[in-house]
């Protein structure tokens, strides 16, 4: 007997903003192509992610940032807003253009 599971990770919020961003990430990765070091949260600005995590808490949710295993991407946890999930940027994509499409998605 075979059971199917459906595994795509479940988002109660929109997510139109960061739909609306993927077009400057792909431009910001193509220019920085070859051209980056790790991951870095030093390098993303700490108003946009006290921002990120006042919208975030307001929808009773919680986040968690971090990298890959290897070090190589940024690791952003989302918890509360159904199944926890994980989200990666790349160091060659705009993480504070994520921040502000993911502070839209939690706007209220």
């Amino acid at each position: 007997m075979s059971h199917e599971f459906d595994n795509r990770k479940p988002r109660t919020k929109s997510t139109t903003a960061r739909t609306a961003t993927a077009q400057p990430q792909r431009v910001s990765r193509r220019q920085n192509r070859g051209n980056s070091d790790a991951a870095n949260w030093g390098d993303a600005d700490s108003q946009k992610v006290l921002e990120t995590i006042r919208r975030i808490s307001e929808q009773h949710c919680a986040i968690q940032f971090g990298y890959t295993r290897d070090g190589g991407a940024f690791s952003i946890r989302i918890v509360g807003d159904g199944e926890p999930y994980n989200e990666y940027v790349r160091p060659t994509e705009d993480i504070n253009l994520y921040l502000d499409g993911l502070c839209n998605d939690f706007a209220r």
